[in-house]
């Protein structure tokens, strides 16, 4: 069995946000991040904005490189290839994002936007790219009329195929989709989820998917990593995650999904309090002045590992240590975890 196509290992990003030379101020985007991704499945990201998604889309792109950490495609190293290596890798790994009106030249019509990364990889020649324009662009579900059509005369849908028409065009391995439903209408962002699942099985493509939505999360991923404050702080198979959640913060956001039926409504808030700012995030576990079953003092000062919660299920929260599963709120009785065991490989 081949290994994972992605490994991302203790990975942490910070930024400088200025400040005078004695007193300068750092944003810790990610930090200790520790994830792999097989071939062909797909790993959702989820979490409030500010959480650290797309920076760590980005590291995983090779966009941006860690502060600290490595990470790795297919094995190698993207912070010690060389320019011509990572030029040669870039063309094996793609990406597309929220924003389809922003990500296209608009003086450029569709035919040249898909034809220019074959000419920059230099695929095949001339008519060879025209020729898998014109197949990529069908695959997407639109025909040879919108080859002539500039972005604006696109509907949002119809940009982001075309974005995802120009991410597939080199059969990359991977695809990172960052939020690329968020800006779309429910009925479209159906018909995409649905491309990008049909793309998936033909083109036996990996995928590391973001949204904020639990609801998208669910249907197009395998694992699901859930993120908070820069943190992974559960990860596991998505049925397992979405039906016995072993994280408070996992637990408040399925909590949070609107419910028809008023009897399953949630009377109190499953979360309360904003996001702790970045540049000084709160000791000791992250989420715990925000959780509603902290451990007084403990929680403050312990930062949690991530403990083995279930079969490739991993959370980061204390509720899980031998110290005090005994005791834990209910919503945990359904956990039957390893308890004090950390889940080092968080696959």
């Amino acid at each position: 069995m081949s290994g994972p196509l992605v490994e991302v290992r203790d990975v942490s990003k910070s930024f400088d946000a200025g400040g005078a030379p004695w007193q300068r101020r750092h944003v810790r985007a990610v930090e200790g991040i520790n994830l792999d991704v097989q071939p062909g499945e797909t790993l959702g990201i989820v979490g409030e904005s500010g959480s650290g998604k797309s920076t760590l889309c980005r590291l995983i792109l090779g966009l941006a490189r860690p502060t600290s950490g490595s990470v790795l495609f297919d094995g190698r190293d993207l912070g010690r290839l060389s320019r011509t290596e990572m030029r040669r890798t870039r063309r094996r790994m793609q990406a597309v994002f929220q924003d389809s009106s922003s990500a296209f030249n608009p003086r450029h019509t569709v035919r040249a936007s898909l034809l220019a990364p074959l000419d920059v990889h230099k695929v095949s020649d001339r008519g060879s790219r025209v020729r898998l324009v014109e197949e990529t662009l069908q695959q997407v579900g639109l025909d040879s009329s919108f080859l002539n059509r500039h972005p604006h005369a696109l509907s949002g849908g119809e940009r982001q195929r075309v974005a995802i028409a120009r991410a597939i065009i080199l059969r990359p391995a991977l695809v990172v989709a960052d939020e690329p439903t968020s800006a779309l209408d429910v009925s479209v962002q159906a018909r995409i989820l649905n491309l990008f699942k049909e793309i998936q099985s033909q083109l036996s493509l990996t995928y590391v998917f973001v949204s904020h939505n639990l609801g998208v999360i669910r249907y197009i991923s395998d694992r699901v990593a859930v993120m908070y404050l820069g943190e992974i702080v559960e990860m596991g198979p998505i049925e397992e995650v979405f039906s016995a959640p072993g994280h408070p913060y996992t637990q408040a956001l399925l909590k949070a999904i609107p419910q028809p039926d008023l009897s399953r409504r949630h009377r109190n808030p499953p979360v309360v309090g904003e996001l702790p700012s970045a540049f000084e995030p709160p000791s000791g576990c992250r989420f715990h002045t925000r959780c509603p079953v902290v451990i007084e003092r403990t929680c403050s000062e312990e930062h949690p590992p991530p403990y083995n919660v279930g079969p490739g299920h991993s959370a980061a929260c204390l509720w899980h240590d031998s110290r005090f599963i005994a005791s834990a709120p209910k919503q945990f009785a359904h956990q039957n975890p390893v308890a004090g065991q950390q889940n080092v490989s968080q696959q």
